[in-house]
């Protein structure tokens, strides 16, 4: 369970129900509290660079139905989502409505699970690694 003391919400939001709706997402979900408990953020993974711009899309459209826009990184196959409110400056329910449509369109998407090692990708930055975008198959000669 998300503690209020873990998150810092923005102006006029209600903690508790806040820290309820971060709850799910957190304890129940891949996302963590970022920004001093300011913004939720986590990597979202595709087979394909295709399925990670359509992916994003969908976000897009959304994000300008509801006014509101992540901080954002793309690499290939994977997206690092931020979402944090900066006017008033905290975590707001925008924040968790759109991660829930995050988790919703990834896996209409055909999110992958993460191995292991992308559950650290991100260093709070956002940064991804290309990974396996530019390398060749196997035997066949490229790079």
């Amino acid at each position: 369970m998300v503690d209020t003391n873990h998150i810092s919400p923005s102006k006029g939001e209600e903690a508790e129900a806040l820290a309820q709706q971060t709850t799910s997402l957190v304890d129940q979900g891949r996302w963590r509290i970022c920004n001093d408990g300011k913004g939720l953020e986590r990597q979202f993974k595709f087979k394909t660079f295709k399925a990670t711009w359509d992916f994003m899309n969908a976000v897009a459209a959304e994000c300008k139905k509801q006014r509101h826009h992540p901080e954002w990184s793309n690499v290939y196959n994977k997206t690092h989502i931020r979402w944090t409110t900066h006017d008033p400056e905290g975590l707001s329910s925008k924040d968790t409505f759109m991660a829930r449509f995050c988790d919703d369109k990834g896996a209409e998407y055909g999110e992958r699970e993460p191995d292991g090692s992308e559950e650290s990708a991100g260093d709070g930055a956002g940064s991804l690694q290309a990974g396996d975008c530019c390398v060749g198959k196997k035997g066949d000669g490229s790079a």
